[in-house]
């Protein structure tokens, strides 16, 4: 409460004093004899992008003062640089939200203190060199627009020393103290903003309690300071001085001296037991004897190594406490402590152990879905109601049927409402899943209604093997073997012709193991392979490709469209024909009837032969070999076309 009052004053600061009585604004004003400390509020906590502008008014005329809002390093008084650095950090940018405002607001107590800071914001200065007389000096911050701070008007003077808070008093307690004192005067206190609390053990030094300063309130009659944790029944002295806006201290009041009284501890409660009930706890125990009691506290937390909070307060006399309170499931520990009228407490009971519970099994999960992967199957579900619910449970079988066993597949109850069950790539199989959920006391609901579904296949199946294939006067005919798979479907035979990309001949079902292929020509080589498919529609790798080549079966025909025409000035005769693919041609020439026919040429592939013996009388036959040597008839002869 104090320090927010403070804040209340400071951020408009409030003050603006003359040698005499102050007036209300957002400047203040302390006269010196050649000048004045000036000092200001920040408008919005906000640096201003341009500074401030000061316009002083006095003997002399009207002048404007820049001051720079932050001021350089250089003039932040002593300040370690990551100090500096953190401080204009601060207030660079506008605080952004409640939290950070009010982060800002009791930062600004470290500012009000530490002149420092605020030479370092810019928005304490000091004015030299004045002529004597009276001046009015009017703030203005320089941002996007320009904002009126506030005005003051001081005359110059002797520097007026800080009042001194009046004559402090002392209350003593069990190894504390409680001090008071009066603040200053009105008329001479409108700068002073906090106090500085000297202490001195016994005829020791004094030493300025930290943190400091302290700051009071606004309340009338002064503050009080509590020192505690101190030695009990033992002598201390204090001195209280008063610190003002510009960091200035007053003269120390005369020191008071107290004695610490005795520390007197109140009993316990004793043998504190804990019975876990329906969503409660009941505690009993033993309520201690002394007069001095007037209430007994309830303690609860879940950490014994941290604070306990009350949760109840009870009278002096009373032994039993059912906690109603508590979350279902949460494991508490529970002690009792005893206090005064007067805020002492003794120690604290011994401590128990207890988790409330709740027996009734929360609802069956609903809405639940289930969506398949390649190698998981992830269920949904929506969130029950209960406010105790630990997580759920998920159970997998491979039957609907009733009674099929089912497997818990997660090892520790899933918290949130989605769980991805990973399975191995590739299986078939059809599994069905049920979810509960399960409370923080392990209560167990039904089971929710079944959902199932397969994995999407997406693995392909193995390639096929290709067996020894056989050629015949039908074709080319393939067989292969295939690995075992349970969902088959069928095959595709592929075919190849030299560098050309497979062609796809047949699709057949997954019963079949061989293929026919009676469209292969007869002299092509081929590269055959095959690919299995299955229900899915996944496409093996094909087969290991097998080069096959259909050779004749039979007699080779004989050449036909021969033709023989002659070639002129004794070069012999030309002769055409055409020739099935991958049969070679031998050419034979007759020269006179009744003689026998002359091997004109060797194999030719090509569709024409040049016989530089052959003359117009010729005549000519011709005979196809195939690939095994095997001769067709020989053609008629025929002789040479005269031109």
């Amino acid at each position: 409460m104090r320090t927010l009052l403070l804040l209340t004053l400071t951020a408009s600061l409030g003050v603006a004093a003359a040698q005499t009585a102050p007036t209300k604004g957002g400047v203040a004003a302390l006269p010196t004899p050649d000048g004045a400390y000036l000092r200001w509020y920040l408008p919005g906590d906000v640096l201003p992008a341009r500074g401030f502008a000061l316009r002083l008014s006095g003997p002399g005329g009207t002048r404007t003062v820049s001051v720079s809002s932050p001021q350089p390093y250089t003039a932040a008084l002593g300040l370690p640089r990551p100090e500096y650095d953190s401080l204009i950090a601060t207030y660079k940018t506008p605080p952004r939200s409640a939290s950070e405002r009010t982060q800002r607001a009791f930062f600004g107590l470290s500012v009000v203190a530490r002149p420092a800071y605020a030479r370092a914001l810019g928005i304490m200065i000091t004015l030299k060199d004045l002529r004597p007389g009276q001046y009015t000096v009017t703030v203005t911050a320089l941002g996007s627009t320009e904002t009126k701070v506030g005005q003051a008007t001081f005359a110059t003077a002797p520097l007026m020393p800080v009042p001194q808070p009046g004559p402090p008093r002392a209350k003593a307690a069990p190894a504390a103290v409680q001090l008071s004192w009066s603040v200053p005067a009105a008329a001479s206190s409108g700068l002073v903003v906090a106090y500085n609390i000297y202490r001195a053990a016994g005829n020791g030094p004094f030493v300025l309690l930290r943190p400091a300063p302290f700051f009071p309130s606004s309340q009338p009659g002064g503050d009080v300071f509590k020192d505690a944790d101190l030695q009990a029944k033992t002598t201390y002295r204090y001195r209280v001085a008063s610190v003002d806006l510009f960091g200035r201290e007053s003269a120390r009041t005369v020191p008071i001296t107290v004695t610490t009284e005795a520390v007197t501890v109140l009993p316990a409660p004793e043998d504190l037991r804990a019975t876990v009930r329906e969503r409660a706890v009941t505690l009993r125990w033993t309520p201690p004897k002394d007069s001095r009691i007037t209430r007994q506290v309830v303690v609860r937390g879940t950490d014994p190594s941290r604070p306990l909070t009350a949760v109840a307060t009870l009278k002096p006399g009373e032994a039993t406490y059912t906690d109603t309170t508590g979350r279902v499931g949460e494991p508490y520990v529970y002690a009792i402590i005893a206090g005064t009228a007067g805020g002492e407490v003794g120690t604290r009971s011994n401590l128990v152990s207890a988790r409330p519970v709740n027996t009734r099994p929360p609802a069956a999960p609903s809405g639940v879905t289930i969506k398949a992967g390649e190698s998981a199957l992830t269920l949904s579900w929506k969130a029950n109601r209960e406010e105790d619910i630990r997580g759920y449970q998920i159970y997998r079988s491979e039957s609907e049927q009733p009674g099929a066993p089912a497997l818990l597949v997660n090892t520790e109850p899933v918290v949130g409402t989605t769980f991805s069950d990973p399975l191995r790539a590739g299986l078939l199989n059809r599994y069905f899943y049920r979810v509960t959920a399960l409370n923080t006391s392990q209560a167990e609901s039904a089971r929710s209604a079944t959902v199932s579904s397969k994995l999407v296949d997406k693995t392909p199946p193995p390639a096929p093997a290709l067996l020894p294939f056989t050629v015949s006067a039908e074709g080319v005919k393939l067989s292969w073997m295939q690995a075992d798979i349970p969902d088959l479907a069928g095959f595709r035979v592929l075919r190849a012709t030299g560098n050309a990309a497979p062609v796809e001949l047949g699709r057949l079902n997954a019963a079949t193991r061989t293929y026919l292929d009676a469209t292969a020509e007869v002299g092509v080589t081929y590269a055959y392979s095959v690919r299995s498919v299955d229900g899915a529609g996944n496409v093996s790798a094909p087969s290991t490709p097998v080069a096959i080549h259909r050779a004749s079966t039979g007699v080779p025909a004989a050449p036909q469209g021969v033709q023989v025409k002659a070639l002129g000035a004794r070069a012999g005769n030309r002769v055409t024909w055409k020739a099935a693919p991958g049969l070679a041609v031998v050419v034979y020439r007759l020269d006179a009837a009744g003689r026998p026919a002359l091997q004109a040429s060797d194999l030719i592939t090509a569709g024409s032969f040049t016989d530089t013996a052959g003359t117009p009388q010729s005549q000519y036959q011709l005979r196809s070999v195939d690939e095994r040597g095997q001769l067709s008839s020989l053609t008629n002869p025929m002789p040479v076309d005269q031109p």
